[in-house]
């Protein structure tokens, strides 16, 4: 956990967060993203065999690895998509906070987390948390000194690294629809680093979960990974776009933060789940910060996303097995078979018999 606390201090007008974690020692280990995905290649990599349990090429410039439980316990993946364009996708356990020096000349980097912790630190910059669930997107213009990088906890993240002249590429004659930031960075003109912590969006995490559960091989894993964060720089554009829409970056996380307790408190109990006010008692929020922010996120209704739950879970049971309809509709929720059978026509547009034929026939 963090050695520092999570506080601010005063300087002048100015209200500056403190480090939550220590600096990295000063022979920690610096990694600098290149720009040729060539530069990846496999017998190009030297990997230390203290930290990594195991190592699988996938292509090039394209591997898997599984480190070892001295440092943590988990897998990472690694993607170069073409020069300037990088994907990194990691599920870990991190055994204690690990710290490392870190820079991406002239990049755009993207930071989305649905578990974790961490902190971002430029060269002379405020600390930017990585604390999940969140979304960070940083400017990092050519010659900056190396960040310190912080990762701690059971960390589900992705990392995408857009390098300038793939970004001028993406939008080459209209990079008038970019945030003015962006488009100094593209124009040379950035002389500083410059992090944001961006709202968080259901879209935003369901690409997470998409990377995270992805069976694909081969090209095929390939094309999806890029595809997936495309998806992510449009979407974290889209809302650095908009931040001036939202709250203020903190109060905004803060929400984000007991949403996703909430979505992940309800999974486990859709069958008889709490009242609004219980839940949000459970998650640390107001009822209507509750209600705004799960709507705001996921899209829908609390109400609508256990209807979601249990219709899933009600489809598996109808296709798997031949248990009685009336001990399904109990299996998920309903006291009565004919309520359940309402919400049945209702999500699917047919009765509960009829969607098990149906499973059947497809079998």
């Amino acid at each position: 956990m963090a050695n520092f606390p999570d506080s601010v201090v005063q300087t002048g007008s100015q209200v500056v967060p403190m480090r939550r974690f220590p600096p990295p020692a000063k022979d920690a280990a610096q990694t600098s993203v290149r720009y040729a995905v060539a530069d990846y290649a496999i017998d190009r990599i030297d990997y230390p065999d203290q930290l990594i349990e195991t190592f699988e090429p996938l292509g090039d410039g394209h591997y898997r690895w599984q480190v070892k439980e001295a440092f943590g316990s988990g897998r990472y993946e690694f993607c170069g998509l073409t020069d300037g364009f990088f994907v990194t996708f990691a599920e870990t356990e991190y055994s204690t906070p690990q710290s490392a020096y870190f820079n991406s000349p002239d990049s755009l980097l993207i930071y989305l987390a649905s578990n974790g912790d961490g902190e971002y630190v430029a060269g002379g910059g405020a600390p930017l948390s990585f604390e999940a669930p969140s979304t960070v997107l940083i400017v990092e213009p050519a010659h900056q000194p190396p960040a310190a990088v912080t990762l701690a906890g059971v960390a589900r993240y992705i990392h995408i690294v857009v390098h300038r002249e793939v970004l001028k590429t993406l939008y080459a004659g209209s990079a008038q629809e970019l945030p003015a930031l962006l488009q100094t960075f593209l124009e040379g003109e950035l002389r500083h680093t410059t992090g944001r912590a961006l709202p968080l969006s259901a879209a935003m995490l369901r690409c997470l979960e998409d990377v995270q559960t992805c069976p694909l091989d081969g090209r095929r894993r390939r094309i999806f990974l890029q595809s997936k964060a495309l998806e992510i720089v449009c979407q974290a554009l889209e809302a650095f776009d908009q931040t001036e829409c939202f709250q203020s970056p903190e109060a905004t996380k803060l929400t984000a933060r007991g949403v996703v307790k909430a979505q992940r408190f309800l999974e486990s109990n859709y069958v008889s789940p709490p009242s609004l006010e219980a839940l949000a008692v459970e998650v640390g929020l107001s009822r209507s910060a509750l209600c705004t922010g799960f709507r705001q996120i996921f899209g829908q209704s609390v109400f609508d996303y256990v209807q979601d739950l249990r219709m899933q879970r009600a489809l598996a049971l109808l296709s798997e097995g031949d248990d009685p309809i009336t001990q399904i509709a109990y299996a998920v929720g309903y006291n009565r078979s004919s309520s359940f059978s309402v919400a049945v026509h209702r999500h699917f547009g047919t009765t509960p018999s009829k969607l098990r034929q149906r499973g059947a026939q497809s079998a």
